[in-house]
């Protein structure tokens, strides 16, 4: 019976320090994987081995599928939903992830001018009178106006805007629902239209005026209220703001919360609440490129010279909300950068970094020659070269 007992407790004994040994090597594996992951995120001469060698992210170019072209000039590319899009010959042509014509549509323009939110496609005539609105791959409308189109914007509601030029105003800013009733039209007397943005509840419309009538260039942002509009457009303008003299207004982008986020040639600013805050002074900076079109987020292209004709790029992702940044680094100089929502490609010439809003790089894309351009969303983008168009899923 001593035996008996005396083994058992050997056993327990035997299986105690087994649990421990278990619970050691399973404790040293975490700290292991964590201080891995520390490593990645703080140490650039690791992660990019790691990208390469561990989590395989580059792309060669002989490795994806692509897209045929004539060679025509007037052949326009662009990325839409989940689609690769191209119009020639006034035919919109869609082509899925893998390369394959899927659809296409008859759209009266020759020289297009694109713009996409969730599901909507609007596309004018560049400096001409037709545009239309797309929903998947089903023309909801065509429509015409007096004057030259300008710029297009849609919102993710199917809300169309579009600014024109005649000869009785310097612009006009006309918005049509998306069954193509006009809902409003402004006109501007002294001042042009530098950019309009529409917010993600279509409630409100900015437009961002620059008065060259006097000496001094005057910049002003204007918020209307679509819904008073339709009423009385004259009582819709909701608060208009009047930048510092002398700076000049670039481009505006609505994003969260009603944050209307306001490029200027000197500094990024926020408009939210009928206040206007100062987010980044661009000073003497050497900003290659920037954007504002992301989700919730700012990016700065800047170059770091390492040499009399080197030079690295930190790519700078900003919340403007939190002020919260990531930085992206590459060890050469930007030729252009193409956004969607959440993910930006920065062209290195023959080589396409791919990089989420945390500044992870996604994919890396090595070409065997000169890239020309890069169409993108969050779900496809598309290498534009003069006779293809190769295809990266995303």
């Amino acid at each position: 019976m001593k035996d008996f007992w005396a083994e058992e407790l050997q056993n327990q004994r035997k299986g105690k320090v087994l649990k421990l040994i278990l619970f050691i090597i399973v404790l040293l594996i975490i700290i292991a994987i964590i201080a891995l992951i520390c490593i990645y995120f703080f140490n650039f001469e690791f992660r990019q081995w790691c990208d390469e060698n561990v989590l395989k992210r580059e792309v060669l170019q002989e490795d994806t599928q692509s897209i045929e072209l004539d060679g025509d000039e007037n052949t326009q590319i662009y990325a839409y939903d989940k689609y690769i899009c191209v119009l020639r010959k006034k035919t919109l042509e869609f082509y899925n992830k893998i390369g394959t014509k899927v659809d296409e549509i008859e759209i009266d323009i020759n020289k297009a001018i694109f713009a996409s939110a969730g599901r909507y496609l609007a596309i004018c005539e560049d400096n001409g009178q037709k545009f239309c609105l797309i929903s998947g791959r089903e023309k909801l409308f065509d429509e015409e106006i007096e004057g030259n189109i300008k710029q297009i914007n849609v919102s993710e509601s199917g809300y169309t805007s579009i600014v024109i030029s005649n000869t009785n105003y310097k612009s006009i800013v006309d918005v049509f629902d998306k069954e193509g009733k006009e809902i409003f039209k402004t006109n501007l007397v002294t001042s042009i239209v530098a950019d309009v943005s529409m917010s993600q509840d279509s409630k409100f419309l900015a437009i961002a005026e620059i008065d060259l009538s006097g000496v001094i260039i005057k910049s002003s942002i204007q918020i209307v209220s679509i819904e008073l509009a339709q009423e009385d457009a004259n009582k819709a303008i909701q608060y208009k703001y009047e930048a510092p003299v002398d700076k000049l207004i670039m481009n505006i982008e609505y994003q969260e919360k009603n944050k209307l986020i306001c490029m200027y040639n000197d500094s990024i600013d926020m408009l939210q609440d009928n206040k206007n805050t100062e987010l980044i002074k661009l000073d003497n900076r050497k900003i290659a490129f920037m954007t504002i079109d992301l989700k919730n987020r700012i990016s700065l292209l800047e170059e770091m010279s390492t040499g009399e004709y080197t030079a690295d790029t930190n790519v700078r992702i900003i919340n403007p909300e939190t002020s919260n940044e990531k930085i992206y680094k590459a060890k050469d100089i930007a030729k252009s950068i193409e956004t969607s929502e959440n993910k930006i490609a920065i062209n290195f010439g023959t080589e396409i970094h791919i990089i989420s809003k945390n500044g992870i790089i996604l994919k890396k894309y090595i070409s065997n020659s000169e890239i020309n351009d890069i169409v993108m969303t969050d779900e496809i983008i598309g290498i534009v070269y003069r006779d293809k168009v190769h295809i990266i899923n995303l």
